[in-house]
């Protein structure tokens, strides 16, 4: 049976502690984690033994920094993956060429949670972390976009309730809007500052709090909160698909986090009341998959017009021609048979025009002159009725 694999932590606070722990339950993933406050305590567990991943802080207190620690631990075990979390005076990252020389992956606090999920998996698989910390997130841990149709928002039944809000926690302006980017409500005063630039800041931050609908369970919200000099702006999510922005001057805004709480999470509950059920759940569009069609190929088969003489039996040979009717002459002809008168009148030569192509066409041409038909005699002379 496999050992289960390890993990140490090294912070005086004990905050990295917490921080690996938590990640560690969100992936459900066992694991023997030892926690120590110092350097020195840290080599001496690493001599002890096997660790797949050491977290460390920069300060690991008795004259030792974190950069040394990670040196040594990668000379003591070379396959131990090493991560120093810095705080947030801490630099913010390692110029290039110190980065890929280094023997460890540098992430400043507060750190992107899908970043150090990825990079634990990577140490307990015993991947490369480099590749983990600096790969390309993927559609699945930004947020997916495809979330099929937004649930429309009543504008007049919401209005009501942010004008309340807005007298509840005193704001300088409120901006609903919906994860396309859409502004669809704001009230106060909210030309001081850039609405479309402050939506389209805030949609990966709805993306992630679908997401983290899966790892936290059960109906998810999310209060979020942006501090700076000129403004201090608040983020409460309304279901999946809209958020409202409440804008106060930096100067006070910190201290409304108690009544933002309370009554920003009352409008957004009555928000997604006004919404129905539509404002938490996602319906993503199902992928309709082309049939590919399948043609098969039937040979066709070509009835021969002809066959060739030589693939016969026998060799085929044309019917003979039919032969001329002859019929036989008319032996001891009786010429009293016809009328002698006739006979007297016949003359011989004229016989053969019968058979003379020339004088049947010019026999022919008689019935096209203009004279009208024959007569009677005329007929009679030409021989054509006796």
């Amino acid at each position: 049976m496999a050992s289960m694999p390890r993990i140490l932590t090294v912070d005086p606070t004990g905050g990295v502690a917490r921080v690996v722990r938590s990640a560690l339950n969100l992936i459900d993933r066992p694991v023997i984690q030892v926690d120590v406050p110092s350097g020195p305590q840290a080599l001496e567990e690493v001599l002890r033994g096997e660790f797949r991943l050491v977290v460390s802080t920069l300060d690991v207190g008795d004259n030792m920094k974190g950069f040394e620690l990670a040196i040594r631990v990668k000379q003591a075990q070379p396959e131990t993956g090493m991560l120093l979390l810095a705080d947030v005076n801490d630099p913010e990252d390692l110029d290039q060429e110190t980065r890929e020389a280094s023997p460890f992956v540098y992430l400043r606090r507060p750190v992107d949670p899908h970043r150090f999920i990825r990079i634990l998996g990577a140490a307990l698989d015993g991947q490369d972390l480099l590749k983990a910390v600096y790969a390309p997130v993927t559609t699945r841990e930004a947020g997916s976009t495809d979330l099929g149709t937004i649930p429309p928002l009543d504008i007049n039944a919401s209005q009501r309730i942010i004008d309340s809000l807005l007298t509840d926690v005193g704001a300088m302006a409120i901006v609903v809007a919906n994860r396309g980017g859409e502004v669809l409500l704001e009230r106060g005063a909210v030309g001081y500052i850039d609405r479309e630039q402050l939506t389209s800041v805030l949609l990966p931050t709805v993306n992630t709090t679908i997401e983290m609908s899966h790892l936290v369970g059960g109906r998810a919200s999310a209060l979020q909160i942006f501090e700076g000099e000129s403004y201090i702006i608040y983020v409460l999510s309304v279901g999946y698909h809209h958020f409202v922005c409440l804008v106060f001057d930096g100067q006070v805004g910190g201290r409304q986090l108690g009544a933002v709480n309370r009554y920003g999470r009352r409008a957004a509950e009555d928000l997604i009341a006004i919404i129905g059920a539509n404002a938490l759940r996602i319906e993503r569009p199902a992928k309709i998959e082309t049939p590919t069609r399948v043609v098969e190929e039937v040979e066709e088969v070509i009835e021969p017009v002809a066959v060739r003489a030589e693939e016969w039996g026998e060799e085929i040979k044309p019917p003979p021609e039919p032969e001329p009717l002859k019929l036989d002459p008319i032996e001891n002809l009786d010429v009293n048979l016809f009328d002698q008168k006739q006979l007297e009148k016949l003359d011989a030569s004229i016989a053969d025009d019968l058979f003379d192509p020339d004088k049947l066409a010019e026999i022919a041409n008689e019935t096209r002159r203009d004279r009208g038909p024959l007569s009677y005699d005329e007929a009679r002379e030409l021989g054509i009725i006796p």
